[in-house]
């Protein structure tokens, strides 16, 4: 004869399932936040984000800005502004520090 497993044990048991199923559900989630995040970056990297064309990288004082020659915007990335103002201290420079830089 099998004997029936306590209360305690059953607990347990579904309480082990229950983290479990609740751990592979936030690995799941992960996952597709992750698959998320590089479908929208696909669908968006190097359009311009203002009109929706395609950006291109131009020179600017040694550094490569992304231009869109639809609606003429230039975009910059993360550092790129602050390499600009060091090595531009003339009018540029003097422009972009009026705008808290």
């Amino acid at each position: 004869m099998v004997d029936k497993p306590s209360s305690t044990e059953e607990e347990y048991f579904f309480r082990k399932d229950a983290e479990l199923k609740r751990k592979m559900a936030q690995e799941r989630q992960a996952k597709l936040q992750g698959e998320e995040r590089e479908r929208r970056r696909a669908l968006h990297h190097m359009k311009c984000p203002k009109c929706g064309m395609d950006l291109e990288e131009i020179s600017l004082s040694d550094v490569r800005v992304d231009k869109c020659f639809h609606c003429e915007g230039l975009w910059l990335d993360k550092g790129e502004i602050d390499v600009i103002l060091k090595k531009e201290a003339g009018m540029i420079g003097k422009l972009l520090q009026v705008f808290g830089h």
